[in-house]
């Protein structure tokens, strides 16, 4: 039943959101809303009823034709013989009985749109609770009166629904046999009984349509009804234009995209008019018999490519670019679930409902359904393929890390809009001629290479999951670091995006991290090289030789680059005998997911990735915690990003719609509760259990660097303690209480003293050095000091680093040290009075400090590996600010060029 609802309910469940989230976000009211959807549910099923009508007249009167004689035979004949009879009748008049179910067409289209309907907005959150006109609740019955004191509630709606379907069943069937009546009127009191306890927004929904359906009945039986459609949808789109363009006050593109695609309303007669003059004009040069335009086939191998696209090709692009992510997703192991989602999905919004329709009509309507799918066809293709555009990675729930490179990048819109309209008038001049052969080679060369790449595809998934699967065994609380009571320890924690400037409020508002963080220096006078982990990564982990403006000068790949960083301390260390352990280390290797092949050849080194490891764990743990189904927003939204791909990118930004991929209980649930993702739990997880996953029995120096993105995303935890909690009802008292940034800002330190303190318990505090360092800042306001603004426009915040070190032996409560201070000294600073001068491996150059004079930065927003040259950087001359001293000065910065 679920495959049956997926292939045939799904697509129209789909297309009734969209619907309903474009009137919504018009209109900003969900009864509003409601008839939007009532409307174009009418408009888009209105040639299926016209189709339907016909059907339903010609079968009325072929069975008038045939009723005499039918009742002749009938009256003298008996049995076998009275079949007989009626049999030969029935197939020299070409008829058969069955052609009887025509007279039913009219009311089987409904029954999947009503399904659908049902299934939407009996689900719909923004419904509940949401008053209209009279209505108090669109959620829940309408209860307008009720009687034995107030103990019997009556709903007025369903039975005024009722009341106007049988006002338009009786215009629709004058004239009509009785049995025509008993059907539309037994139906309308099926109707009543199904609907009377529903919620009222769904009988609201019915009432509207009736009513549209009562009209289109009256207008239909006008002698002008095609006069009086236009007139409506003209009426319909000039009141949409005129309250998108002047009243309503959203983003500037996506009302000019809206005001166009309703305007072609207005060019409807005129393209019909077109439409009539140039079929005749084709047929007078070739025959449309010998066009691709008259064979089926046209059809079929174009919404096949577009399934194969939609269904196998993206998503299987997608998924094979990181298998592990996709892989052991709460309760589904495989990544081929997902893949059969947006498969059975697209099956059947572009092979069942397309096929339904389009043999339903004349060879006049599917010549022009032919033309059209062919375009949209090729167009989908040349967007994927051609267009793909760089958005920078996708997380695991589905949020694109740079969406806002398809509104900026205005060029490539204007070429992928004239590339496209090319392709209409090429499309047209092959599709109308001859070359229906050259046509239907290039559909099978297609077809043929969309499904030699899925293949393709599918084995390497099903290659790489077999090797995630054998490692994959169940997680438990295992140690990963390992540090020494007798030998010198240095751990060097990154907390992605940590902000510096909380560190004094912290301390302030938390006794607890004040009192765990024992022998602290805090460097608040710290600079970033860049505004994102990309460009701080390299010089926190090499050194000054691997600042973002040396990498340039560097002939060597970024990759190499970068990767050398990260091996740098470790390869140095190792010659003093110390061990490594390095985890989730950023970009290694230029992926996303960190790729631990580089620390293959180096045996010393204990790399492992643990963000996710212990979600599951903690979880258990916490049972109370509600999560956000990664599983669930896969199987909904991939075949989501398969439309992203196929769209032209000035309609991207529409189907991405920040995050929620048009689906419409997404943002109410995020508005409503606490969001916590598993993403988030499995970065604060990682820090939870660092005393669990820590043993102390290393017999050499330890060397251990943390890489973790709890400070990354922000959200809401409880306070005094900063746990995750689904509904939050203690912000605690801080300053910035209200800001999520710092609230995992908190949870990070408040962990992290937990360790602290497990390491004073087990006597290896003293003998370590502590540094706690971020890749960069982040743009907000703060305190007057923090709140300047630089040369390029941004606050000082996005490029202040957190630095905190606490020394072997060190005592005492929070120090501060205003000394200007980089990223880039990390490196000196772990190595201080444990190796002398220090050697860069891969450069044989001294490791040490170059900040005389200040240092050069980068202000460039591409924080994605392919934003970037292999070679270099893709930072612009202008990208570029040198600042000295003190960082909070404006006169130490200005800006350079490179």
């Amino acid at each position: 039943m679920n495959f049956l609802y997926t292939i045939v309910i799904f697509p129209l469940v789909q297309i009734i959101e969209l619907c309903y989230i474009f009137v919504y976000r018009v209109f900003h009211n969900p009864g509003v809303a409601l008839f939007g959807v009532s409307i174009a549910v009418s408009v888009l099923t209105l040639p299926l009823y016209l189709r339907a009508k016909k059907w339903q007249e010609t079968e009325r009167k072929l069975q008038k034709h045939l009723a005499p004689k039918i009742a002749k035979i009938k009256a003298v004949f008996k049995g076998d013989e009275q079949y007989m009879m009626l049999s030969t009748y029935y197939r020299q008049n070409h008829y058969h009985p069955i052609y009887a179910m025509r007279n039913t067409f009219g009311l089987l289209i409904q029954i999947p749109f009503f399904i659908a309907v049902y299934s939407f907005l009996s689900n719909l959150k923004a419904l509940q609770g949401s008053p209209f006109l009279f209505i108090r609740d669109l959620g829940a019955p309408d209860a307008l009166f009720s009687i034995g004191r107030g103990t019997i509630p009556i709903n007025i709606l369903p039975v005024a629904m009722t009341v106007i379907n049988c006002i338009s069943g009786a215009v629709y069937t004058k004239g009509l046999a009785i049995k025509d009546k008993v059907q539309i009127y037994g139906m309308a009191v099926i109707f009543l009984a199904l609907l009377y306890n529903s919620p009222s927004g769904l009988v609201l929904y019915w009432t509207m349509n009736n009513i549209f359906s009562l009209l289109k009945n009256i207008v239909i039986k006008t002698k002008h009804a095609k006069k009086w459609i236009y007139g409506i949808l003209f009426a319909t789109a000039a009141f949409l234009d005129i309250y998108v363009m002047f009243l309503h006050d959203g983003y500037i593109v996506k009302r000019i995209v809206v005001f166009t695609f309703t305007s072609l309303v207005f060019f409807l007669p005129l393209f019909k008019r077109l439409y009539m003059y140039i079929i005749p004009k084709i047929h007078t040069r070739v025959s449309l018999y010998e066009t691709a335009l008259y064979k089926d086939y046209t059809f079929i191998f174009s919404i096949l490519i577009i399934f194969m696209l939609a269904g196998i090709v993206i998503p299987g692009l997608l998924i094979v670019s990181s298998v592990s992510e996709f892989s052991f997703i709460e309760d589904e192991s495989s990544p081929f679930v997902y893949v059969y989602y947006t498969i059975i999905q697209s099956a059947g919004l572009f092979l069942f409902w397309p096929c339904c329709i389009y043999f339903l009509f004349s060879k006049k309507i599917k010549i022009f359904l032919n033309y059209c799918i062919s375009v949209l066809c090729i167009m989908a293709l040349i967007n994927v393929f051609i267009f793909p555009g760089n958005y920078g990675f996708l997380t695991s729930t589905m949020i694109l890390s740079d969406p806002g490179s398809y509104r900026t990048n205005f060029k490539l819109i204007v070429i992928n809009i004239v590339f496209l309209f090319l392709i209409v008038v090429i499309l047209f001049f092959i599709l109308t001629t001859r070359r229906r052969l050259i046509f239907f080679t290039v559909q099978i060369i297609i077809s043929m290479s969309c499904f030699g790449l899925s293949f393709v595809n599918v084995v390497k998934i099903y290659d790489e999951y077999a090797l995630i699967e054998k490692k994959n065994e169940k997680k438990i609380l295992t140690p990963v670091y390992n540090l020494s009571k007798e030998r010198e320890n240095v751990v060097v924690i990154m907390l992605d995006r940590a902000i510096s400037a909380f560190v004094p409020y912290i301390f302030a508002e938390n006794k607890n991290v004040a009192s765990l963080w024992i022998g602290f220096t805090w460097y608040p006078n710290c600079v970033s090289f860049g505004p994102f982990t990309i460009y701080g990564i390299p010089a926190l982990t090499g050194g000054y030789e691997y600042t973002v403006l040396e990498m340039q000068d560097n002939p060597k790949a970024l990759a190499e680059k970068h990767n050398e960083a990260l091996l740098l301390l470790p390869i140095i260390f190792n010659k003093k005998g110390f061990i490594t352990t390095i985890t989730d280390p950023s970009w290694s290797n230029y992926a996303f997911a960190p790729d631990l092949s580089i620390f293959e050849n180096y045996p010393y080194i204990h790399a492992e990735n643990i963000t996710a490891s212990y979600t599951g764990y903690w979880l258990a743990e916490h049972s109370d915690i509600q999560v956000i189904s990664v599983s669930n927003i896969l199987k909904t939204r991939l075949e989501r990003f398969s439309f992203f791909k196929m769209a032209p990118p000035v309609l991207r930004t529409f189907i991405y719609d920040r995050g929620d991929w048009l689906i419409t209980n997404d943002r109410e649930i995020r508005e409503d509760k606490n969001e916590l993702s598993l993403n988030a739990l499995g970065k604060y997880a990682a820090l939870d259990y660092l005393p669990e996953i820590t043993k102390i029995d290393s017999e050499t120096g330890t060397y251990t660097i943390i890489f973790n993105e709890l400070t990354h995303d922000p959200f809401f935890l409880q306070a005094p303690f900063y746990i995750p909690e689904n509904n939050i009802t203690d912000k605690g008292t801080g300053k910035y209480a209200d800001d999520p940034h710092y609230h995992v800002d908190v949870a990070a330190f408040l962990l992290l003293g937990k360790w602290f303190a497990f390491l004073k318990e087990n006597n290896v505090y003293d003998n370590t050095r502590i540094i706690i360092v971020s890749d960069h800042g982040w743009n907000i306001p703060l305190t007057e000091e923090n709140n300047i603004i630089l040369p390029d426009g941004n606050y000082v915040t996005r490029y202040n680093a957190l630095l905190m070190v606490k020394d072997f032996n060190a005592d005492g409560i929070l120090k501060s040290d205003y000394r200007f201070m980089t990223q880039a000294d990390v490196p000196v600073l772990v190595l201080e009075g444990l190796v002398d001068n220090p050697l860069n491996p891969f450069t044989g150059k001294a490791v040490r400090t170059d900040k005389e004079g200040g240092v050069t930065i980068t202000t460039s927003n591409k924080f994605y590996p392919t934003n970037h040259g292999k070679y270099g950087f893709n930072i612009g001359r202008n990208e570029w600010l040198h600042v000295r001293d003190n960082i909070f000065d404006p006169a130490n910065w200005e800006k350079v060029k490179k």
